[in-house]
C-alpha cells in the first residue's frame, strides 16, 4: 500500500501533496505527544484532577514498588481466603 501512496503522489499536483504531508505530520506528531488517559473509577469520576498528578501518583507507586513494598501473589493468596471468613467472638 506505502509503495502504491508513493506512485498515486507522484500523479498529483503539489498543493495535494502538501495538503496530504500536512495530515500526516499532524498526526505523527499528535500520535507522538498523546496525553494518557485518565482512569475514571465505578462511578465515572476521574481517579486524578490533572495528568500530571497521575504521574506523580503512577512514579510513586514504582518508587514504593522498587523499595520493595508490594504484596506478592502468594501473600495475596493467603490473605484473600480470610476474606469470606466470619469473626469469630
Amino acid at each position: 500500500m506505502k509503495a502504491e501512496i508513493h506512485y498515486l503522489l507522484e500523479q498529483v499536483e503539489d498543493n495535494f501533496v502538501e495538503a496530504i504531508h500536512t495530515l500526516l505530520k499532524t498526526h505523527t506528531t499528535s500520535q507522538a505527544e498523546a496525553v494518557p488517559p485518565i482512569p475514571y473509577d465505578t462511578e465515572a469520576k476521574p481517579e486524578f484532577d490533572s495528568v500530571e498528578e497521575m504521574t506523580a501518583e503512577y512514579r510513586r507507586r514504582v518508587e514504593a514498588m522498587d523499595r520493595g513494598e508490594y504484596v506478592t501473589l502468594e501473600e495475596l493468596k493467603k490473605e484473600s481466603l480470610t476474606w469470606l471468613e466470619k469473626p469469630t467472638t
